[in-house]
């Protein structure tokens, strides 16, 4: 997947082209389940590289008083994007819940980008991105032979017989 860097950046979510140093947040705070989800894409200080993030952050809660531990971060997504040829860019690495998906089946990059836009998209109406849900619907194999399409051996279209429709044997 090669894309002029403002079109990537809408897949992305973002309805501008970022400038060196420039960042992309959004955020969403559940307060009954002490939980916040944040995303962002930022541009790198020169300019030649674009980083996607989605962490969940967890607050601290009695029982973790209790044992020393504390809330927790933990990162969902991480994506990035290089340039690739005259004006194109490019999907380069793509971690989802520490699995590394580059070259994992066709399509791993527009995958991952759609994935990152459903989460922000859930962020953008207020709700915490069900995770387990977008990755198992998302990051999967369509292709012909990949997941999803299994079981088509043996469903040959029948040969029809005209006379056969008739009522005509011959």
């Amino acid at each position: 997947m090669r894309e002029k860097l403002d079109t990537l950046l809408q897949k992305l979510g973002v309805s501008y082209v970022l400038s060196p140093y420039e960042t992309m947040p959004w955020s969403h705070y559940d307060e009954e389940q002490g939980l916040t989800c944040s995303a962002e894409v930022r541009m790198s200080p020169a300019g030649d590289d674009i980083e996607s993030e989605i962490q969940f952050f967890q607050d601290e809660t009695e029982d973790d008083e209790e044992t020393g531990s504390a809330g927790g971060r933990e990162q969902i997504l991480w994506m990035r994007c290089e340039p690739s040829g005259q004006d194109e860019w490019a999907v380069k690495q793509l971690r989802v819940k520490g699995k590394d998906y580059v070259n994992e089946f066709g399509g791993w990059e527009e995958k991952g980008c759609e994935l990152f836009r459903s989460c922000i998209e859930a962020l953008q109406m207020g709700e915490i991105p069900d995770i387990e849900e977008l990755v198992e619907n998302t990051m999967r194999d369509d292709s012909f032979g990949g997941g999803g399409r299994r079981g088509k051996v043996g469903r040959k279209s029948p040969k029809i017989k005209p006379a056969q429709l008739m009522g005509m044997k011959k």
